[in-house]
């Protein structure tokens, strides 16, 4: 009975006092704004970096350069990793792989170089531009340029065309302005080289078996003729020993004689 009213008076004397517990301490303001800062920095780099989707690359894949589009963006806190999409690639190769940006294998692609402008143009933009109305025209005719370009490119590209070449003839009908600029013409000259020897080898290869069926022919005539020859010489022989078996005293000692003598006898016999 004693214990219980001394926990219950020690209960009752607790009732008035607050309990304290511990708190985690206060982040200072300076802390919160160090901080700010750099979560913005990177943020904006990952921005930045996303900006870099959509532009036209050079990547060098087995010692060669082919063009390509960044297509998707991979940031951390070393480095920037671009996924590249290639425009043509040799067979056996992805159609697109991850690079690093800055990389040795990464470049972009070449702007196309400024026209040179004359001291007369150059003296003009100096001066700046006449008063006049906006030409409406220069877009237009830029485009037209452009297509009558493209439309001869195609022909050309049609009328080498190699029967190997991996990507389809038809399919240079309706190539674009863009696809000309990243079209592997090293690839297609190598096969249009390669193609244009085999059928000079092919024609060399016909003229010498000619050549060789020609020199054969003519050996042949020659062996025909020499044999002809010699039965000739036989049969003349033979009838200067019947015409001497005739008449003794005849004398022929030479092929022109035999021929007027037995022309001679002919022509007295008609």
């Amino acid at each position: 009975m004693a214990a219980a009213a001394a926990a219950a008076a020690a209960a009752a004397g607790n009732r008035g006092k607050v309990i304290e517990k511990s708190l985690p301490p206060k982040r200072g303001k300076l802390d919160e704004d160090s901080e700010k800062p750099l979560q913005e920095e990177t943020g904006d780099n990952t921005k930045n970096a996303q900006k870099d989707k959509g532009l036209l690359v050079e990547v060098r894949v087995n010692k060669e350069w082919y063009t390509s589009k960044v297509i998707a963006v991979e940031v951390n806190k070393q480095s920037v990793r671009w996924k590249v999409k290639f425009d043509y690639v040799p067979r056996n190769t992805p159609k697109d792989r991850w690079v690093f940006k800055g990389s040795d294998d990464v470049r972009l692609m070449r702007p196309p170089s400024p026209i040179s402008q004359t001291p007369d143009t150059q003296q003009e933009a100096e001066k700046g531009p006449a008063p006049m109305e906006p030409d409406t025209t220069q877009p237009g005719t830029s485009r037209e340029v452009t297509d009558s370009l493209v439309t001869m490119l195609r022909t050309m590209l049609r009328y080498f065309f190699p029967p190997a070449f991996r990507i389809p003839k038809d399919d240079v009908n309706s190539i674009s302005a863009e696809e000309l600029v990243a079209f592997p013409l090293k690839e297609y000259f190598q096969q249009y080289e390669s193609g244009l020897q085999s059928l000079c080898n092919s024609y060399q290869s016909r003229a010498d078996t000619r050549a060789k069926a020609v020199e054969e022919k003519s050996n042949s005539n020659e062996v025909k003729l020499k044999e002809a020859d010699e039965k000739l010489q036989k049969l003349r022989t033979n009838i200067v020993a019947l015409l001497q078996k005739v008449q003794e005293d005849i004398d022929i000692n030479t092929d022109d004689e035999l021929d007027a003598y037995i022309e001679d006898l002919l022509t007295k016999g008609d």
